[in-house]
Protein backbone atom coordinates (compact mmCIF):
# COMPACT_ATOMS: atom_id res chain seq x y z
CA UNK A 1 0.00 0.00 0.00
CA UNK A 2 1.34 3.55 -1.03
CA UNK A 3 0.37 6.50 1.30
CA UNK A 4 1.03 9.99 0.32
CA UNK A 5 2.47 11.78 2.93
CA UNK A 6 1.04 15.28 3.49
CA UNK A 7 3.50 17.99 2.13
CA UNK A 8 4.87 19.95 4.64
CA UNK A 9 4.75 24.26 3.88
CA UNK A 10 7.90 25.32 3.49
CA UNK A 11 9.19 26.91 7.20
CA UNK A 12 11.42 29.03 6.16
CA UNK A 13 11.32 32.30 8.34
CA UNK A 14 9.94 34.99 6.15
CA UNK A 15 11.73 38.14 6.20
CA UNK A 16 10.87 41.98 5.50
CA UNK A 17 12.52 42.73 1.63
CA UNK A 18 15.00 44.84 1.65
CA UNK A 19 18.42 45.97 0.16
CA UNK A 20 21.78 44.66 0.90
CA UNK A 21 24.43 47.05 0.35
CA UNK A 22 27.72 45.52 0.10
CA UNK A 23 30.85 47.85 -0.09
CA UNK A 24 34.27 46.33 -1.74
CA UNK A 25 37.73 47.45 -0.45
CA UNK A 26 41.46 46.55 -1.06
CA UNK A 27 43.03 46.42 1.80
CA UNK A 28 45.96 48.77 1.27
CA UNK A 29 49.30 47.00 3.04
CA UNK A 30 48.56 43.43 2.16
CA UNK A 31 47.14 42.86 -1.26
CA UNK A 32 44.33 41.93 0.28
CA UNK A 33 40.19 41.97 -0.27
CA UNK A 34 37.31 42.83 2.41
CA UNK A 35 33.81 44.15 2.45
CA UNK A 36 31.14 45.36 4.50
CA UNK A 37 27.31 44.85 4.28
CA UNK A 38 24.23 46.86 5.22
CA UNK A 39 20.82 46.39 5.23
CA UNK A 40 18.74 49.23 3.61
CA UNK A 41 15.04 49.67 3.57
CA UNK A 42 13.50 49.27 0.65
CA UNK A 43 11.75 53.08 0.84
CA UNK A 44 14.82 54.46 0.93
CA UNK A 45 14.58 57.33 -0.87
CA UNK A 46 18.05 57.72 -1.17
CA UNK A 47 19.84 54.33 -2.06
CA UNK A 48 19.53 54.54 -6.04
CA UNK A 49 21.46 57.94 -6.36
CA UNK A 50 23.75 56.57 -3.32
CA UNK A 51 25.41 53.46 -4.95
CA UNK A 52 25.21 55.88 -8.57
CA UNK A 53 27.61 58.21 -6.64
CA UNK A 54 29.67 56.06 -4.87
CA UNK A 55 30.63 53.89 -8.15
CA UNK A 56 31.42 56.93 -10.43
CA UNK A 57 34.10 58.25 -8.18
CA UNK A 58 37.85 57.78 -9.66
CA UNK A 59 40.69 58.24 -8.56
CA UNK A 60 41.78 62.08 -8.22
CA UNK A 61 45.44 63.43 -8.92
CA UNK A 62 48.39 62.09 -6.54
CA UNK A 63 45.74 59.02 -5.26
CA UNK A 64 45.93 55.71 -6.58
CA UNK A 65 42.43 54.97 -5.30
CA UNK A 66 39.33 56.15 -3.63
CA UNK A 67 38.96 56.68 0.34
CA UNK A 68 35.51 56.89 1.65
CA UNK A 69 36.55 59.81 4.53
CA UNK A 70 35.77 63.33 4.56
CA UNK A 71 38.91 64.94 3.54
CA UNK A 72 39.56 62.90 0.53
CA UNK A 73 35.63 63.32 -0.76
CA UNK A 74 36.20 66.83 -1.05
CA UNK A 75 39.69 66.17 -3.43
CA UNK A 76 36.57 64.49 -5.57
CA UNK A 77 34.77 67.78 -5.74
CA UNK A 78 37.65 69.97 -6.74
CA UNK A 79 37.76 67.54 -9.09
CA UNK A 80 35.03 68.26 -10.27
CA UNK A 81 33.67 64.45 -10.01
CA UNK A 82 30.48 65.42 -8.15
CA UNK A 83 29.06 68.33 -7.46
CA UNK A 84 28.49 70.38 -4.18
CA UNK A 85 24.51 69.02 -4.28
CA UNK A 86 26.56 65.60 -4.50
CA UNK A 87 29.33 66.24 -2.01
CA UNK A 88 26.95 67.54 0.81
CA UNK A 89 24.79 64.39 -0.20
CA UNK A 90 27.73 61.98 0.24
CA UNK A 91 28.98 63.47 3.78
CA UNK A 92 25.31 63.17 4.93
CA UNK A 93 24.71 59.97 3.83
CA UNK A 94 28.11 58.05 4.93
CA UNK A 95 29.18 60.70 8.19
CA UNK A 96 27.04 60.33 11.28
CA UNK A 97 28.85 63.71 11.73
CA UNK A 98 29.15 65.77 9.06
CA UNK A 99 29.57 69.50 8.10
CA UNK A 100 26.96 68.63 5.38
CA UNK A 101 24.72 70.94 4.06
CA UNK A 102 22.26 68.27 2.39
CA UNK A 103 18.59 68.67 3.86
CA UNK A 104 16.85 65.43 5.03
CA UNK A 105 13.20 65.58 6.37
CA UNK A 106 12.61 64.20 9.81
CA UNK A 107 10.10 61.30 8.65
CA UNK A 108 13.95 60.03 6.19
CA UNK A 109 16.56 60.59 8.92
CA UNK A 110 16.21 56.54 9.61
CA UNK A 111 17.03 55.90 5.79
CA UNK A 112 19.74 58.62 5.77
CA UNK A 113 21.12 56.69 8.53
CA UNK A 114 21.06 53.37 7.02
CA UNK A 115 24.57 53.31 5.26
CA UNK A 116 26.78 54.58 7.98
CA UNK A 117 27.98 51.05 9.23
CA UNK A 118 29.79 50.12 5.89
CA UNK A 119 32.01 53.26 5.26
CA UNK A 120 35.49 52.69 6.24
CA UNK A 121 38.77 54.39 5.43
CA UNK A 122 40.92 52.30 7.65
CA UNK A 123 41.32 49.02 9.62
CA UNK A 124 43.43 48.68 13.07
CA UNK A 125 46.10 47.24 10.36
CA UNK A 126 45.94 48.94 7.55
CA UNK A 127 44.08 51.55 5.21
CA UNK A 128 41.41 50.45 2.71
CA UNK A 129 40.57 51.90 -0.74
CA UNK A 130 36.96 51.40 -2.02
CA UNK A 131 36.49 49.67 -5.08
CA UNK A 132 32.52 49.31 -5.14
CA UNK A 133 29.44 49.08 -4.46
CA UNK A 134 27.24 46.17 -5.26
CA UNK A 135 23.37 46.01 -4.39
CA UNK A 136 21.18 42.98 -3.67
CA UNK A 137 17.48 43.02 -3.25
CA UNK A 138 16.16 40.44 -0.66
CA UNK A 139 13.04 38.54 -0.99
CA UNK A 140 10.48 37.79 1.53
CA UNK A 141 11.70 34.29 1.87
CA UNK A 142 15.30 35.44 2.31
CA UNK A 143 16.57 34.41 -1.15
CA UNK A 144 19.60 37.31 -2.60
CA UNK A 145 19.35 38.85 -5.97
CA UNK A 146 21.20 40.42 -7.77
CA UNK A 147 20.67 44.06 -9.07
CA UNK A 148 21.98 46.57 -11.53
CA UNK A 149 21.74 50.21 -11.03
CA UNK A 150 22.17 52.72 -14.39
Amino acid sequence: MITIKEEKENKKKKVEPHYIVKYEYIIGDSDGYTSEKVNVSLKNPYVERYVKLLNSLEPVEDKWGVMLDETDLIDHLNAKQISEDDYNFLLRMMFEESESKFEVSEENQKYANEFFDGVYSDTEYSFLVFEKIKLFYVDEFGKKHKTEVK
